[in-house]
């Protein structure tokens, strides 16, 4: 009996427990008084007041605004929308909603940044900003008020958010970094930066200095020149002891042919503590231009005799190697020349690919196969890529046209895997005299002097596109033809020269027996179609009879 009860006694603790852990969640048990709803809503309506934009210092916009919530309905928010600008009396946007708050019960203040609407336009301008109190399903409240914004494009208004908080320094090394890579986008980049801080302070004299080399990357002309002396000039005037302002205002004064004043800035410039090595860089390059061959090889020295710096300074280094190259190769120094490719790869290492050019130096200028296959093989292990095994492949064929018959089926398959035969190769061969017999032999072993690429250009195209006449002049004697039809248009290489002003080129291809006067496309003659672009030099070499040669 006694075990009836204690079980009649465990269901009866087992109901109520049940009971008191189903009870509603919404109920609290106080001590002193019945249980409290905490879900139901607060008294009032849901409401937004007080919506005010503002743009901070930085450029931003902002909205700011109270809203009271009830609690009803169950979930809520407060979507920032500004209309896309298409026109004055546009509403604000569901689709371009800026930014959203998920409501909470009661009285509340909020700001958040406005952000630019999701549109594919340039430049465009907003003329209202609405916050929208809903659930998704209904309005609960709107406030809404007219301001105009003016939006930039898309990415300049991205580089300006993301540099917003940033500070000078960081904005400026940025952008300089931009102005070293050079492309399009960059400098466009970089200009707005260097922009912003000269509207923060008019009085940065690096920002002009770097507008000035915007201003000749974005626009190599008499033209671009003439505003970087310009912009070279307000920095100067802000503080005329920036070296690093006249040290640039000489390359300016260069390329305009000013070599006294050239000269004597960088004089000028060479008795402070700089640390710019564009100074040796543009003083050789200012000898150069005045055909001073060897003072401006002393020049591009000064500038290699500095360890790499790894910084934008460094630039000016890999800018007299490059220089002090083809200097060398001017005054046909292949020793001096060796020796300078042999110290770029051991400044900068083998994966900069300096390996490579290497590899094709000792192959086109010297000859030597072997050399090459070693040099681009270290270019490959040093992590270089793609521009080594072409330079290793390259090689190989060369090691092939000259090898025994023994081991000469080993290079060909060697060689085919690291590049296989194409009209840029042919080209590349047919660009030295150390080489051309190599394409005589590949010719010889079957393949085509005129076969075409995927851009449907052969090996004459290509080397009538680079104007390399030597080249033209190997490949032609092997049997390539100027009649040929390359290009989308199919059009007949002997056109080339002319669309492109190559007057050598023509006279070249005239020597190979092009006759111009009958040589036609699409209905017009290249007589015709040189007098339509009006290049009185094309028509000379074409040999056109002076009375006919009236433009």
């Amino acid at each position: 009996m006694s075990s009836k009860r204690t079980t009649v006694l465990m269901l009866v603790l087992l109901l109520l427990l049940l009971g008191y852990v189903s009870r509603p969640y919404w109920y609290l048990v106080l001590p002193d008084g019945p249980a409290v709803r905490t879900d139901l809503p607060l008294p009032g309506s849901n409401t937004v007041s007080g919506l005010e934009v503002r743009r901070d210092a930085s450029g931003r916009w902002w909205a700011g605004f109270d809203y009271f919530y009830t609690g009803n309905p169950g979930a809520a928010i407060l979507d920032i929308r500004v209309s896309s600008g298409f026109a004055a009396s546009e509403p604000p946007s569901p689709a371009q909603g800026a930014g959203w708050v998920a409501a909470e019960r009661g009285q509340h203040h909020v700001s958040r940044e406005i952000l630019r609407p999701m549109i594919s336009r340039d430049a465009f301008a907003s003329r209202k900003v609405s916050v929208q109190f809903h659930d998704n399903f209904r309005t609960l409240a709107t406030a809404e008020v007219s301001q105009l914004i003016e939006w930039p494009d898309a990415r300049s208004w991205a580089v300006d958010r993301e540099l917003a908080d940033k500070k000078p320094a960081e904005v400026f090394a940025r952008a300089v970094a931009l102005i070293d890579r050079g492309d399009g986008h960059s400098l466009d980049d970089a200009r707005r930066m260097i922009e912003r801080l000269i509207r923060q302070d008019a009085n940065f004299d690096p920002g002009y200095v770097e507008l000035a080399r915007i201003a000749m990357k974005s626009n190599w002309s008499p033209q671009g020149l003439h505003q970087a002396e310009g912009l070279l000039a307000s920095a100067l005037a802000i503080r005329p002891e920036s070296t690093d302002a006249k040290i640039l205002l000489g390359y300016v004064y260069a390329h305009q042919g000013r070599y006294k004043q050239a000269e004597a800035l960088f004089d000028e410039s060479s008795r402070t503590a700089t640390k710019n090595l564009w100074l040796w860089a543009n003083w050789g390059e200012a000898l150069a231009l005045q055909g001073k061959i060897d003072p401006g090889i002393g020049k591009y020295r000064r500038a290699l005799a500095v360890p790499p710096t790894h910084d934008t300074y460094d630039r000016a280094r890999l800018d007299a190697y490059a220089h002090l190259l083809r200097l060398l190769e001017g005054k046909n120094d292949l020793d001096g020349m060796d020796a300078l490719f042999r110290q770029r790869v051991e400044d900068y290492g083998q994966a900069s690919c300096y390996g490579a050019e290497h590899a094709n130096f000792a192959l086109r200028k010297r000859g030597d196969a072997d050399r090459a296959i070693a040099l681009a093989r270290q270019a490959i292990e040093g992590q270089c890529g793609q521009d080594a095994t072409q330079a290793l492949g390259m090689a190989q064929y060369v090691a092939w046209a000259a090898a025994p018959e023994a081991t000469r089926a080993q290079l060909l398959n060697e060689a085919r895997v690291h590049r296989p035969v194409s009209p840029g190769l042919l080209y590349e061969l047919a660009s030295s005299d150390r080489t051309i017999s190599t394409v005589k032999q590949l010719i010889a072993a079957g393949e085509s002097i005129g076969q075409r690429d995927n851009d449907k250009l052969d090996a004459l195209a290509h080397a009538l596109q680079r104007e390399d006449h030597a080249a033209a002049r190997r490949l032609l004697k092997l049997g390539a033809r100027p009649d040929a039809s390359v290009g989308p248009g199919d059009l007949p290489i002997a056109f080339m020269p002319v669309l492109s002003g190559d007057v050598e080129g023509v006279r070249l291809l005239r020597q190979f027996g092009v006759d111009y006067a009958r040589l036609a496309y699409r209905g017009r003659t290249a007589v015709d179609i040189a007098r339509e672009l009006g290049d009185r030099r094309v028509l000379d070499a074409m040999g056109v009879a002076d009375q006919k040669n009236r433009l």
